[in-house]
């Protein structure tokens, strides 16, 4: 009956769950920047020590590197709904409070099932199209993800914290949690032979310094324009340009990223962005380079997890880790070397990081190719 069911109709049921969970982590990452300013204003406490609430997502993403081979075995689309309970109350323990006695394991638990999502999301999509596949399903999160800043500065402006905006996901999050579950063709799949080192490390790598910039700004692009002088509301509101421009980007993407050159000029859009970010000394110049950056970020994530997902002997539970190893890695270091610069530089001068990663990035896409 259940073969039956999963033969039917597994694209559109796969695809709503997904579509259920992106939402719910586009939202909830697109919040970090704008929580970690406003929680470091309540507690009176200087951001970079609370930075680690928001790289909760990077050591979720490195547990679920270590543990995904297993956990995939359960079926993608149960991990899918088990992440969507996990976000659920974590976004609540960090919404009702800044005390770091609730947000703290809240966050946890946001960063433990945001990671699920995203390990359980290429065996999903897998197969050919699946750049395009992936591409429209984190398009679908970053459009999600516009939101979270826009909830934060209402908030923020209205005289009410703007943690409180967690709570828009609930909802969502719950839809996904009970909606039917329909296993993957890609979960049918045995594991076996060996992993290629060699393209493996290449593809990781890639993952590494494509996540590594675009987390550079969703974590410090809202303390960036707040730095300009300009109110924490209208930082958050501000800080919205990244997420439309990651939205546009990605909705966009699909129809170019199997192309030679997408990533040349994707790079090159964001370094520009980039540039853009540090010279500017008013909040308007910081938002047009932060836009133009997000458009440059958007499909290079899409491209790189596309490239190791498709990589031959390379079984979807493998590259499932490989790509969240990978993702963590970039969350948990690009983050808090900005913030290491922040405190030694300022971060104004920490924003040029992206650069010499694109730069990297640049020459190994070139090789692959």
């Amino acid at each position: 009956m259940a073969a039956d069911t999963a033969v039917a109709t597994p694209d559109r049921a796969v695809g709503r769950v997904v579509a259920f969970a992106q939402i719910g982590l586009g939202f909830l990452v697109s919040s970090f920047g704008p929580y970690l300013a406003g929680i470091a204003v309540e507690l009176d406490r200087p951001r970079g020590e609370l930075v680690w609430l928001t790289m909760m997502f990077g050591a979720g993403l490195v547990l679920a590197a270590a543990t995904g081979s297993v956990v995939l075995r359960t079926g993608a689309g149960l991990v899918m709904r088990l992440a969507c309970a996990l976000m659920t109350i974590g976004a609540v323990a960090m919404a009702v409070t800044p005390d770091l006695r609730i947000a703290g394991p809240g966050s946890v638990l946001v960063g433990v099932g945001c990671a699920a999502v995203a390990l359980a999301t290429p065996p999903l999509l897998r197969g050919p199209g699946a750049a395009k596949r992936i591409a429209v399903a984190v398009g679908v999160s970053s459009a999600a993800g516009v939101l979270a800043p826009l909830a934060f500065g209402a908030l923020e402006t209205a005289g009410t914290a703007g943690r409180w905006a967690l709570l828009a996901a609930v909802p969502v999050l719950l839809t996904g949690l009970v909606h039917r579950t329909v296993t993957g063709a890609g979960e049918a799949e045995e594991d076996g032979g060996r992993v290629p080192l060699g393209p493996a490390s290449v593809g990781w790598l890639r993952i590494v310094l494509s996540v590594g910039c675009e987390f550079c700004f969703v974590v410090w692009g809202v303390a960036r324009l707040a730095d300009t002088g300009v109110a924490l509301g209208t930082a958050s509101a501000l800080g919205a340009s990244f997420g439309i421009g990651m939205a546009a980007g990605r909705l966009v993407g699909p129809r170019f990223v199997d192309r030679s050159w997408a990533v040349g000029a994707a790079a090159g859009v964001t370094m520009a962005g980039t540039v853009i970010v540090y010279l500017g000394q008013d909040p308007a110049t910081v938002t047009a380079g932060i836009a133009v950056a997000s458009l440059g970020i958007a499909p290079l994530y899409p491209i790189m997890l596309a490239g190791l997902v498709n990589l031959p002997d390379l079984t979807p539970r493998h590259s499932a880790s490989i790509a969240s190893l990978a993702s963590g890695t970039a969350i948990l270091a690009a983050p808090a070397a900005l913030a290491w610069l922040d405190g030694q530089i300022g971060l104004r001068e920490a924003f040029l990081l992206p650069v010499p990663l694109l730069l990297v990035l640049m020459l190994l896409a070139r090789r692959a190719h």
